[in-house]
């Protein structure tokens, strides 16, 4: 297995845990997710996502310093509307604790269900799909178009992930300066 390290650039720290969701939020959240949902049902159709193996296997340090395992990516043929940044999200599923092999496999396969939670937000061009085996923690590393847009989702994103994590694990940070290629290849070790 190949291990990539992040280069720091233009890296932000990671963005303050927010108050708890209120009642606001929450149907905020269900309306982006229902908005997404609907552009990737176009996307699927226009075969407009897609999925690529090259980079599975390989894995990854964070800006965080944790290290994760690629176990899928997906692309949008979607134009890149601003300038290209990376987007961490990190989480751990109360459901997958630590050494659960078999919640893992199972989440990992299931995982793909939830494209319809991002594929369809403007911005959004590559995910790589990412797990800590020993912890099951769990990543998505992003190249966004766009750096407002991609705070955007991550706010989304982390609000929608909060109440099924663990508390305290969900966080991301925007690395501003860096796409997803300049960010892996360039810090290969």
């Amino acid at each position: 297995m190949e291990m990539i390290e992040p280069s720091a650039p233009g890296y932000r720290s990671p963005a303050p845990a927010p108050p708890p969701p209120t009642s606001g939020d929450v149907a905020t959240v269900v309306g982006s997710a229902l908005r997404c949902a609907a552009r990737v049902a176009v996307m699927i159709l226009r075969h407009q996502l897609h999925r690529d193996p090259t980079r599975v296997g390989s894995q990854v340090r964070l800006p965080d310093g944790r290290t994760f395992r690629i176990f899928r990516e997906t692309s949008s043929d979607a134009p890149a509307e601003g300038r290209p940044v990376t987007l961490a999200v990190r989480f751990h599923l109360r459901g997958v604790p630590s050494g659960s092999r078999l919640r893992r496999f199972l989440f990992e396969r299931e995982s793909i269900l939830n494209t319809v939670l991002f594929a369809g937000f403007s911005g959004y061009l590559v995910k790589l799909w990412m797990v800590d085996p020993e912890s099951a923690d769990y990543a998505g590393l992003y190249l966004w178009s766009g750096t407002d847009s991609a705070d955007r989702y991550a706010r989304y994103i982390t609000a929608a992930l909060r109440p099924l994590s663990i508390a305290g694990s969900v966080g991301y940070e925007i690395i501003d300066e860096s796409d997803l290629n300049t960010f892996i290849v360039g810090a290969k070790v």
